[in-house]
């Protein structure tokens, strides 16, 4: 075989690392202009070429147009790369721009595989043939007939932000006949109510389901009272089990595991209605033949990972359909005061500059202000270098720590305390972050590397985020949580796992000095600043009233721990911490006035170093080996260890709880190195309020649903609501969190032990009803 690389002049700098790519085959290359198939086939047809890798999007552009393809005028690499077009005899396949290669840390691995399948098809199985119809009143009960013999089902729908309506949906049924698998694809517009009786009547069928992000249409799904039976897979989750750093959309997921397909995405724009429910169509498909490589490709580990993450869905879901009930009246006063106290500063902005049109959140007229205040240094009005440039003098402060604090309340209103009046024509469902008086929002167990679920708004187009919403002032008007509360009768509280990560780094690496303090009476940040700048506990803090008696060194405690802990640099550290907080930590320590901030943060990070040194001197090193020689990171550790054998718990922790493979190089760069050393104990924790959570939904939020609420799971807490009366809920939410976790340290001992969960639940811990007054 005979292959081209047909790239552009970006590609350029970076071909030498096409050898290892290209290597056994006769390859030419190409980055000058090449505009016409035509020109293409000739150059091919000369040289006798058959695979074609390519970054060359005006050739994409003319093989869709060639197809019929009537999308935008330049359509998007990232899209199409993985797509593979024949062309005469040529088979063409696009990818992302070789610089990536370099640049993402994925790079060379998706580059690799999207090429082989012109430079390798023998190694790839064809996928199944798209065969589809549309289904009407005439042929649906054949359809149905057919998939009572399916193998199983892949779903997916179609929706409208109008009246959160389901525009339509397909099924793709599984068949294996003679050790042959097929499928066989139909849509079914719910155009009526017979449509949707059989929308159910299918959903109730035995066969296993198969959704992609079926989050997302199951919530659809419940809002029409259509639960699905048997709903066992979800590709994003299978794929996200495997590779967690990699992208686990559908069309990704169709480029990576098929090989001659290309991206369908764009025939949802169309208008011919037979065109779109093809889309549809293809959907389903796609997401049943990526199933089906899933099942026969995945690794053992990974089909663990699985088993763990999966099921998580179900509470997420039963969350996401609960919602948090908010208080309009307490919405309308927060948002009155926020309203008033932006048009109060920015007047008073106004006013010092001299300028009543100035604008704060317009970044040419803040950077060129900045360069008059403080430097013309200052690239950018992010808000380091705004925080940076404060710092210049007096005056630069007063003014820029003023737009930050403008930015900063028009943020906290557009994102958490939006009215139905802001609605915007970019989405104009709704405005506000709620839905008839109750914010919605989702919870994703595919959102992170570690297993930790994440947040986003409702599949409903209204919500917010639940995990970040800001702590404010308790007592502040407009401290968002205050106008979030328990429904009528209920009570909300939380209950979080203290210091989990901290006891999850001193288990894994085996710091003595870290176990003994968690395991002592002594406040830990309080001790730690204690033994991080010389000063006696007794006057950090008061033991008798269980108060911080110096809340400032309290404090600066708390972040170098935070900054040790990630492997922060001094630089990093004076990002997350700030300047002047680095400063005022210099002036407090009485360190020379001479250290410049970095300095002053490389010495606090070395403070922390030297009271726990087992943490760099044997923890890294540990991540860097079994990253460099396996690619992967495995958690050795077993929940629920008390009603194990030590046998049973040598065995789990063997075969190891969550893996993560990653294509980072912690030998080679520091951030990846800060990333991996945080995964460890994050992901411990994790997996240990992901066990909770599903304790608390099928022990407390099943059989208690009349007095019960389960509302999210936020950091390390689990937030929830109850029939006032009923804090017996709320206690056995506490005794379900504090999980015994037998773990393996880097040095190969095993030990047990338990976070313990405290209840944040007001002052006599009976549930309160505002948010707010649970912290």
């Amino acid at each position: 075989m005979n292959a081209l690389f047909l790239g552009t002049y970006a590609d350029k700098d970076f071909l030498p690392h096409l050898k290892s790519i290209f290597g056994g085959t006769t390859t030419y290359i190409v980055c000058e202009p090449v505009s016409t198939l035509i020109q293409l086939g000739m150059y091919c047809e000369k040289r006798s070429i058959t695979a074609v890798v390519s970054t060359n999007t005006d050739i994409l552009r003319k093989l869709l147009e060639k197809s019929g393809w009537s999308g935008r005028t330049h359509p998007s690499l990232s899209n199409y790369a993985g797509s593979v077009f024949t062309y005469g005899k040529i088979e063409i396949v696009f990818v992302n721009p070789v610089e990536q290669i370099l640049t993402v840390p994925h790079g060379r691995f998706v580059f690799s595989r999207f090429a082989s399948k012109v430079l390798h098809p023998e190694n790839w199985a064809e996928s199944t043939d798209f065969k589809w119809e549309i289904a009407n009143a005439s042929t649906i009960g054949r359809l149905y007939e057919q998939l009572l013999g399916a193998y199983a089902i892949a779903e997916d729908i179609e929706t409208l932000k109008h009246n959160l309506a389901i525009r339509c949906v397909s099924f793709t049924g599984i068949y294996i006949s003679g050790g042959t698998l097929s499928t066989y694809t139909f849509v079914l517009p719910l155009t009526d109510d017979f449509a949707v009786t059989w929308y159910r009547k299918i959903s109730e069928l035995p066969q296993q389901k198969i959704f992609q992000n079926g989050q997302y249409d199951n919530a659809y799904k419940l809002r029409f009272s259509i639960p699905t039976t048997n709903w066992l897979w979800d590709t994003c989750n299978l794929f996200h089990s495997w590779y967690s750093e990699l992208p686990k959309d559908l069309a990704f997921l169709n480029a990576y595991f098929l090989r001659k397909v290309v991206y369908w995405k764009d025939l949802a724009e169309t208008n011919d209605l037979s065109e779109y429910y093809r889309y549809n169509g293809m959907d389903s498909w796609a997401t049943a033949n990526v199933w089906i490589r899933q099942m026969l490709e995945m690794p053992e580990w990974a089909r663990h990972n699985y088993l763990l993450e999966f099921p998580l869905v179900y509470p997420c879901l039963l969350s996401e359909m609960t919602g948090i009930e908010q208080d309009e009246q307490k919405l309308l006063e927060a948002r009155a005061a926020l309203d008033a106290e932006v048009e109060t500063e920015l007047a008073s902005l106004r006013c010092m500059i001299h300028t009543p049109t100035f604008n704060p959140n317009s970044p040419p007229q803040v950077l060129a202000l900045v360069h008059l205040l403080a430097s013309k240094t200052i690239k950018s009005t992010n808000e380091i270098d705004l925080k940076r440039a404060a710092l210049t003098h007096p005056l630069a402060s007063r003014i820029i720590n003023k737009i930050l604090k403008i930015r900063g309340l028009r943020k906290l209103i557009s994102t958490y305390l939006r009215l139905d009046s802001d609605a915007s024509a970019k989405n104009n469902y709704n405005g506000r972050a709620a839905y008839k008086d109750r914010i919605f929002y989702s919870l994703k167990p595919s959102g992170t590397d570690t297993a930790r679920l994440a947040s986003q708004k409702s599949a409903f187009w209204c919500g917010l985020q639940i995990q970040n919403i800001p702590r404010g002032e308790p007592g502040e008007p407009s401290h968002t949580k205050t106008t979030l509360c328990a429904s009528d009768g209920f009570v909300m509280a939380g209950v979080d796992l203290k210091s989990a990560e901290t006891y999850d780094t001193a288990y894994i690496s085996g710091s003595k000095p870290l176990m003994e303090i968690l395991a002592s009476p002594k406040k830990f940040h309080a001790w730690n600043a204690s033994k991080f700048f010389g000063i006696a506990y007794e006057n950090i803090y008061d033991a008798s009233t269980g108060k911080v008696k110096n809340k400032t060194i309290y404090d600066i405690s708390k972040r170098v721990n935070h900054g040790f802990n990630y492997n922060m640099g001094g630089n990093t550290l004076i990002d997350t911490m700030g300047e002047d907080k680095v400063w005022q930590a210099r002036a407090l320590l009485k360190l020379p006035n001479g250290m410049s901030s970095k300095s002053v943060a490389d010495h606090l990070l070395g403070q922390a170093d030297k009271t726990y040194p087992e943490i760099r001197a044997d923890y890294y090193p540990w991540v860097i080996k079994e990253v460099t020689v396996k690619r992967m990171l495995v958690s050795r550790a077993v929940h629920f260890a008390s009603s194990f054998t030590p046998t049973q718990v040598e065995k789990a922790i063997a075969k190891g709880d969550w893996t993560r493979y990653t294509f980072l190089h912690p030998d080679k760069n520091k951030l990846h190195l800060n990333s991996l050393v945080a995964h460890c104990p994050q992901s411990l924790n994790a997996r240990t309020l992901n066990e909770a959570y599903m304790k608390v939904f099928y022990e407390i939020a099943l059989p208690e649903a009349k007095d019960f609420r389960l509302h999210a799971q936020i950091h390390d807490e689990i937030l929830c609501s109850f029939r006032v009366g009923r804090t017996d809920l709320l206690l056995k939410v506490q005794t379900l969190m504090q999980i015994p976790v037998a773990v393996r340290d880097v040095h190969g001992i095993i030990r047990t032990f338990t976070v313990p969960a405290s209840l944040k639940a007001g002052p006599a811990n009976t549930g309160v009803k505002y948010w707010s007054d649970v912290e």
